[in-house]
Protein backbone atom coordinates (compact mmCIF):
# COMPACT_ATOMS: atom_id res chain seq x y z
CA UNK A 1 0.00 0.00 0.00
CA UNK A 2 3.18 2.43 0.73
CA UNK A 3 0.91 5.18 1.94
CA UNK A 4 1.54 7.78 4.94
CA UNK A 5 -0.65 6.99 7.77
CA UNK A 6 -1.47 8.62 11.54
CA UNK A 7 -2.71 7.55 14.42
CA UNK A 8 -4.33 9.73 17.01
CA UNK A 9 -5.94 8.35 20.56
CA UNK A 10 -7.64 10.36 23.32
CA UNK A 11 -7.02 8.77 26.36
CA UNK A 12 -6.82 9.76 30.04
CA UNK A 13 -4.32 7.54 29.83
CA UNK A 14 -0.82 7.60 28.20
CA UNK A 15 0.74 4.44 28.11
CA UNK A 16 -2.30 2.71 27.63
CA UNK A 17 -2.69 5.01 24.46
CA UNK A 18 0.61 4.37 23.40
CA UNK A 19 0.37 0.38 24.06
CA UNK A 20 -3.08 0.44 21.67
CA UNK A 21 -0.79 2.33 19.11
CA UNK A 22 1.99 0.60 18.78
CA UNK A 23 -0.08 -2.80 18.47
CA UNK A 24 -1.91 -0.85 15.98
CA UNK A 25 1.04 -0.07 14.27
CA UNK A 26 2.22 -3.55 14.33
CA UNK A 27 -1.34 -4.74 12.83
CA UNK A 28 -1.17 -2.26 10.03
CA UNK A 29 2.55 -3.10 9.11
CA UNK A 30 1.54 -6.98 9.10
CA UNK A 31 -1.38 -6.56 7.02
CA UNK A 32 0.57 -4.52 4.33
CA UNK A 33 3.27 -7.65 4.45
CA UNK A 34 -0.11 -9.42 3.42
CA UNK A 35 -1.46 -6.90 0.67
CA UNK A 36 0.90 -4.86 -0.78
CA UNK A 37 1.84 -5.41 -5.00
CA UNK A 38 5.13 -3.67 -4.51
CA UNK A 39 7.09 -5.20 -1.61
CA UNK A 40 8.28 -7.96 -3.16
CA UNK A 41 8.56 -9.80 0.47
CA UNK A 42 5.07 -9.28 0.94
CA UNK A 43 2.03 -12.49 0.27
CA UNK A 44 0.40 -10.60 -2.91
CA UNK A 45 3.27 -9.60 -4.49
CA UNK A 46 4.76 -13.27 -4.68
CA UNK A 47 1.26 -14.33 -5.86
CA UNK A 48 1.66 -11.56 -8.85
CA UNK A 49 4.74 -13.07 -9.29
CA UNK A 50 4.52 -16.66 -9.35
CA UNK A 51 0.86 -16.86 -10.12
CA UNK A 52 -0.36 -19.50 -7.72
CA UNK A 53 -0.04 -19.67 -4.33
CA UNK A 54 -1.56 -21.10 -0.97
CA UNK A 55 -2.94 -18.34 0.44
CA UNK A 56 -2.56 -17.33 4.34
CA UNK A 57 -6.03 -17.14 5.94
CA UNK A 58 -5.41 -13.36 6.57
CA UNK A 59 -4.90 -13.18 2.39
CA UNK A 60 -7.81 -15.34 2.11
CA UNK A 61 -10.36 -13.54 4.32
CA UNK A 62 -9.07 -10.01 2.68
CA UNK A 63 -9.63 -11.73 -0.96
CA UNK A 64 -13.16 -12.79 0.16
CA UNK A 65 -14.26 -9.39 1.22
CA UNK A 66 -13.03 -8.10 -1.78
CA UNK A 67 -15.12 -10.03 -3.86
CA UNK A 68 -18.09 -9.49 -1.80
CA UNK A 69 -17.61 -5.62 -2.51
CA UNK A 70 -16.87 -6.28 -6.44
CA UNK A 71 -19.91 -8.34 -6.64
CA UNK A 72 -22.50 -5.48 -4.41
CA UNK A 73 -20.63 -2.63 -6.62
CA UNK A 74 -21.70 -4.38 -10.23
CA UNK A 75 -17.37 -4.62 -10.79
CA UNK A 76 -17.09 -0.97 -10.66
CA UNK A 77 -14.90 -1.97 -8.17
CA UNK A 78 -12.36 -4.98 -8.30
CA UNK A 79 -9.14 -5.69 -7.40
CA UNK A 80 -8.85 -8.52 -9.36
CA UNK A 81 -7.93 -6.44 -12.31
CA UNK A 82 -4.97 -5.51 -11.08
CA UNK A 83 -2.97 -6.60 -14.71
CA UNK A 84 -5.00 -3.85 -16.53
CA UNK A 85 -4.44 -1.30 -13.27
CA UNK A 86 -0.56 -1.78 -13.14
CA UNK A 87 -0.62 -1.50 -17.23
CA UNK A 88 -2.16 1.53 -16.95
CA UNK A 89 0.08 3.38 -14.36
CA UNK A 90 3.04 1.97 -16.74
CA UNK A 91 1.54 3.91 -19.53
CA UNK A 92 0.69 6.95 -17.55
CA UNK A 93 3.93 7.02 -15.79
CA UNK A 94 5.52 7.56 -19.42
CA UNK A 95 2.21 10.11 -20.51
CA UNK A 96 1.33 7.31 -22.75
CA UNK A 97 -2.12 6.02 -23.24
CA UNK A 98 -2.81 2.13 -22.81
CA UNK A 99 -4.05 0.68 -26.41
CA UNK A 100 -7.96 0.04 -26.09
CA UNK A 101 -7.94 -3.09 -27.34
CA UNK A 102 -5.11 -4.31 -24.92
CA UNK A 103 -7.26 -2.15 -22.20
CA UNK A 104 -9.87 -4.52 -22.97
CA UNK A 105 -8.25 -7.74 -22.98
CA UNK A 106 -7.15 -7.15 -19.81
CA UNK A 107 -10.27 -5.74 -18.24
CA UNK A 108 -11.52 -9.22 -19.72
CA UNK A 109 -9.33 -11.70 -18.09
CA UNK A 110 -10.65 -14.29 -15.86
CA UNK A 111 -10.74 -13.91 -11.66
CA UNK A 112 -8.40 -16.20 -9.95
CA UNK A 113 -9.13 -19.89 -8.97
CA UNK A 114 -8.95 -20.71 -5.68
CA UNK A 115 -9.00 -25.12 -5.34
CA UNK A 116 -10.02 -26.57 -2.22
CA UNK A 117 -6.52 -27.10 -0.88
CA UNK A 118 -6.34 -22.81 -0.30
CA UNK A 119 -4.34 -22.60 -3.23
CA UNK A 120 -5.00 -19.50 -5.97
CA UNK A 121 -4.20 -19.19 -9.28
CA UNK A 122 -3.68 -16.11 -11.39
CA UNK A 123 -4.95 -16.25 -15.35
CA UNK A 124 -1.90 -16.00 -17.41
CA UNK A 125 -1.01 -11.86 -16.93
CA UNK A 126 -3.02 -10.74 -14.61
CA UNK A 127 -2.26 -9.88 -10.71
CA UNK A 128 -4.18 -8.80 -7.55
CA UNK A 129 -4.60 -5.18 -6.33
CA UNK A 130 -5.68 -4.21 -3.38
CA UNK A 131 -4.88 -0.53 -3.95
CA UNK A 132 -8.53 0.48 -3.90
CA UNK A 133 -9.53 -1.11 -0.88
CA UNK A 134 -6.16 -1.91 1.54
CA UNK A 135 -5.96 1.39 3.05
CA UNK A 136 -9.45 0.89 4.51
CA UNK A 137 -8.92 -2.63 5.60
CA UNK A 138 -5.69 -1.83 7.56
CA UNK A 139 -7.71 1.43 9.12
CA UNK A 140 -10.42 -0.63 10.26
CA UNK A 141 -7.71 -3.11 11.63
CA UNK A 142 -6.19 -0.29 13.26
CA UNK A 143 -9.63 0.61 14.76
CA UNK A 144 -10.38 -2.58 16.27
CA UNK A 145 -6.93 -2.84 17.89
CA UNK A 146 -7.65 0.40 19.79
CA UNK A 147 -10.86 -0.82 20.64
CA UNK A 148 -9.78 -3.65 22.10
CA UNK A 149 -7.13 -1.41 24.36
CA UNK A 150 -9.85 0.19 25.70
CA UNK A 151 -9.66 3.56 23.95
CA UNK A 152 -12.95 4.01 21.25
CA UNK A 153 -11.66 7.73 21.40
CA UNK A 154 -9.67 7.41 17.79
CA UNK A 155 -8.73 8.89 14.24
CA UNK A 156 -7.14 6.73 11.90
CA UNK A 157 -5.78 8.58 8.48
CA UNK A 158 -4.77 6.39 5.71
CA UNK A 159 -3.69 8.88 3.53
CA UNK A 160 -7.00 11.01 3.18
CA UNK A 161 -9.04 7.95 4.22
CA UNK A 162 -10.51 8.28 7.76
CA UNK A 163 -11.88 5.54 10.38
CA UNK A 164 -13.28 7.57 13.41
CA UNK A 165 -14.21 6.20 16.68
CA UNK A 166 -15.90 7.88 19.30
CA UNK A 167 -15.39 11.59 19.15
CA UNK A 168 -13.21 13.00 22.27
CA UNK A 169 -15.64 16.31 22.55
CA UNK A 170 -18.96 15.51 21.04
CA UNK A 171 -21.82 13.24 21.17
CA UNK A 172 -23.06 14.02 17.97
CA UNK A 173 -19.87 13.19 16.22
CA UNK A 174 -16.94 14.92 14.29
CA UNK A 175 -16.72 17.67 11.61
CA UNK A 176 -14.16 16.75 9.12
CA UNK A 177 -12.57 19.37 6.60
CA UNK A 178 -11.40 18.23 3.26
CA UNK A 179 -9.21 19.55 0.55
CA UNK A 180 -12.62 21.77 -0.86
CA UNK A 181 -12.70 25.22 -0.09
CA UNK A 182 -15.68 25.50 2.18
CA UNK A 183 -17.10 21.97 2.33
CA UNK A 184 -16.77 20.01 5.47
CA UNK A 185 -18.13 16.85 6.67
CA UNK A 186 -20.48 16.01 9.33
CA UNK A 187 -19.38 12.42 10.19
CA UNK A 188 -20.63 10.20 12.77
CA UNK A 189 -18.73 8.47 15.57
CA UNK A 190 -17.65 5.34 14.44
CA UNK A 191 -17.91 5.42 10.79
CA UNK A 192 -14.96 6.47 8.29
CA UNK A 193 -15.12 8.83 5.11
CA UNK A 194 -12.43 8.39 2.20
CA UNK A 195 -12.32 10.37 -0.60
CA UNK A 196 -11.45 9.07 -4.69
CA UNK A 197 -10.93 11.86 -7.14
CA UNK A 198 -8.36 12.72 -10.14
CA UNK A 199 -6.86 15.92 -8.06
CA UNK A 200 -3.26 14.59 -8.14
CA UNK A 201 -3.55 11.68 -10.75
CA UNK A 202 -3.90 12.10 -13.76
CA UNK A 203 -2.64 12.26 -17.48
CA UNK A 204 -3.54 15.08 -19.80
CA UNK A 205 -3.48 13.17 -23.16
CA UNK A 206 -4.55 15.34 -26.25
CA UNK A 207 -6.75 17.85 -24.56
CA UNK A 208 -8.76 15.59 -22.32
CA UNK A 209 -7.89 14.64 -18.20
CA UNK A 210 -7.90 10.63 -17.56
CA UNK A 211 -7.86 9.71 -14.20
CA UNK A 212 -5.71 7.11 -12.73
CA UNK A 213 -8.87 4.88 -12.08
CA UNK A 214 -10.23 2.77 -14.44
CA UNK A 215 -13.25 1.13 -14.99
CA UNK A 216 -12.55 -2.44 -14.30
CA UNK A 217 -15.05 -4.01 -16.56
CA UNK A 218 -14.22 -1.86 -19.90
CA UNK A 219 -10.51 -1.41 -19.21
CA UNK A 220 -11.08 2.52 -19.93
CA UNK A 221 -10.12 5.12 -17.92
CA UNK A 222 -12.35 7.46 -16.14
CA UNK A 223 -13.16 11.35 -17.68
CA UNK A 224 -14.75 14.26 -16.34
CA UNK A 225 -14.43 12.48 -12.71
CA UNK A 226 -16.00 14.50 -9.50
CA UNK A 227 -14.51 14.44 -6.25
CA UNK A 228 -16.24 11.38 -4.29
CA UNK A 229 -16.84 11.56 -0.76
CA UNK A 230 -18.23 8.60 0.89
CA UNK A 231 -19.22 7.64 4.41
CA UNK A 232 -19.70 4.44 5.66
CA UNK A 233 -19.75 2.47 9.06
CA UNK A 234 -16.17 0.56 7.85
CA UNK A 235 -13.25 2.17 6.14
CA UNK A 236 -12.82 -1.02 3.88
CA UNK A 237 -16.91 -0.57 2.90
CA UNK A 238 -16.20 3.51 2.29
CA UNK A 239 -12.70 2.92 0.36
CA UNK A 240 -14.08 0.14 -1.98
CA UNK A 241 -17.39 2.80 -2.81
CA UNK A 242 -15.45 5.52 -3.22
CA UNK A 243 -13.88 4.00 -6.19
CA UNK A 244 -16.69 2.32 -7.83
CA UNK A 245 -18.61 5.27 -7.28
CA UNK A 246 -15.57 7.28 -9.19
CA UNK A 247 -16.70 4.85 -12.16
CA UNK A 248 -20.19 4.48 -12.18
CA UNK A 249 -21.80 7.95 -9.72
CA UNK A 250 -25.25 6.42 -10.57
CA UNK A 251 -24.75 3.35 -8.72
CA UNK A 252 -27.42 2.21 -6.52
CA UNK A 253 -25.99 2.30 -2.57
CA UNK A 254 -26.83 0.38 0.24
CA UNK A 255 -28.67 2.17 2.72
CA UNK A 256 -25.65 2.54 5.32
CA UNK A 257 -23.58 3.81 2.78
CA UNK A 258 -23.72 7.82 2.44
CA UNK A 259 -21.77 10.21 -0.79
CA UNK A 260 -21.27 13.39 -1.90
CA UNK A 261 -20.30 14.45 -5.20
CA UNK A 262 -18.04 17.51 -6.17
CA UNK A 263 -16.77 18.88 -9.46
CA UNK A 264 -13.10 18.46 -9.77
CA UNK A 265 -11.35 21.49 -10.78
CA UNK A 266 -10.32 20.93 -14.39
Amino acid sequence: MGCRSQIRVWSDNEQVAFAAMRDAWEGMNDLEMVLSDWNPQAEVAQLNAQGELKLSPKLLSAAQTARELTRSTGGAFDFEKGGLFFAWREHRTRGEMLDPVEAQRLASLPDAHFSADGFATLAAGNRWDFGGIGKGMAADLAGDILRSHGCPHFLVDCSGDLLLGEAPDSDSGWSIATEVEGLTLAVPSNHAVACSGDLHQFLLHDGNRYSHIMDPRTGQAVTNQNLIFVLAPTATQADAWATALSVESELFCPKHIQTVQYPSSK
